[in-house]
């Protein structure tokens, strides 16, 4: 690598040690289970980004190089579209390529997954312009500028993080409401990335009246889905099916960052506190933590989203090719390793693992391998196929 290659490699692998705010120790696992679990290690997934050199082609947030997509930009649903994207990759892109552990695959899908939970930077002008133009300076008051009738909003300079917001604006949502009806001031909505401009504007012109900063820990999706019917929101909204039908379902939505959560919360509030009241259903009140609880099981309910057809990976592993090489419950080629031996058809991270290192031309004949290009379904369905075959032991390495 070349000493400006491994400048380009370093700068973006130190964008992604600061992105990675959601850090946990490293643990090594089969399958993975929650991005915002306490096990998981976004962090760890930054550090493969950059210890194996996907910087020289991607780039995270405009930083980086521009030969691949912006990681930071693509859209991705789940494990299994991350997965089948890696996969795809390798078609027809003739590098050099690091190889992947399980474990690495599992840490490098958590970061990549997470990317769009943080908020891309707010325009602090475009957000003093909304914070006049939206109404808000009527009512609050930053830096010695606005209106006395609700708190003065210096207090947020003190978050480290928008779901603060969002707790605080559906807690006060239904008074704040009632307070600008009074005065004949239209109710405003926020769209796109408005919110995120208004709080860069409050960050960058709130006085520091020091004291402790208000600080909320990552979110745990196991807290998250006990609140969810604690505070009686599964009453109305379905996750994953299950749930009530009066509003929307919730978690199936392409992802969004922190700030838009809080607008849509916001944005919604009058629908969902009128149809709370019809059922007699108390407006619950959210602490920061909670809300942040929350926000991380609805951003992973569909981590492993697809519902598989073990029948339908079977016919794919005969369409895409993979059978013309290996064997599977005795039936396929005999040039690789039957399917059953291998550990990836136990677990998801080390079948994706699989596919990415999996060599470009078969060995024997030197003859390239056509790569099939996969869908998340496909690969979800696959991989539900190899979960069902019985386990064959692996050949025993030839003796010299």
């Amino acid at each position: 690598m070349t000493r400006p290659a491994r400048a380009r490699a370093g700068l973006v692998a130190g964008l992604l040690l600061a992105l990675s705010v959601l850090a946990r120790p490293a643990v090594a696992q089969e399958k993975p289970e929650h991005p915002f679990a306490p096990t998981w290690a976004n962090l760890a997934g930054a550090r493969v980004f950059g210890e194996k050199a996907c910087g020289l082609c991607h780039a995270i947030r405009g930083l980086g190089a521009t030969a691949g997509p912006d990681l930071s930009r693509i859209e991705r649903k789940s494990f299994w579209d991350l997965g089948a994207a890696m996969s795809n990759h390798l078609r027809g892109v003739n590098i050099r390529k690091p190889t992947l552990t399980p474990e690495e695959v599992t840490s490098l899908i958590a970061f990549l997954f997470t990317l769009q939970y943080h908020d891309q930077p707010g325009d602090p002008k475009a957000g003093e312009q909304l914070f006049g133009s939206k109404g808000c300076v009527v009512c609050h008051e930053v830096g010695g500028k606005g209106g006395r009738i609700g708190p003065s909003l210096d207090f947020l300079k003190q978050a480290n993080s928008p779901v603060l917001v969002a707790a605080a604006l559906w807690n006060h949502g239904p008074e704040m409401t009632e307070r600008l009806k009074e005065r004949g001031i239209a109710r405003p909505t926020f769209e796109g990335k408005e919110l995120g401009d208004i709080i860069a504007y409050i960050f960058a012109a709130a006085r520091d009246g020091g004291g402790d900063r208000a600080q909320v820990g990552p979110g745990v999706p196991e807290r998250g889905e006990k609140l969810l019917s604690a505070k009686q929101c599964i009453v109305c909204h379905s996750v994953g099916g299950k749930g009530g039908k009066v509003g929307p379902e919730l978690g199936r939505r392409q992802h969004i960052s922190l700030t838009q959560f809080a607008a849509l919360m916001w944005n919604h509030g009058p629908q969902m506190w009128a149809r709370m009241q019809e059922r007699g259903v108390q407006v619950p009140r959210l602490k920061g933590q909670e809300m942040a609880d929350l926000v991380a099981y609805l951003y992973v309910s569909h981590f492993f989203d697809q519902e598989t057809t073990p029948a339908r990976g079977r016919e794919l592993l005969e369409a895409k090719g993979c059978l013309a090489c290996h064997p599977a419950r005795g039936q396929g080629g005999k040039s690789a390793a039957d399917l059953g031996s291998y550990r990836a058809a136990r677990s998801s991270a080390a079948l994706v693992a699989s596919l990415w290192n999996h060599p470009r031309f078969l060995p024997a004949e030197r003859r390239e391998v056509p790569w099939p290009l996969l869908t998340g379904q496909e690969l979800a369905d696959m991989a539900a196929y190899l979960a069902t075959l019985p386990r064959v032991p692996a050949p025993k390495p030839k003796s010299s």
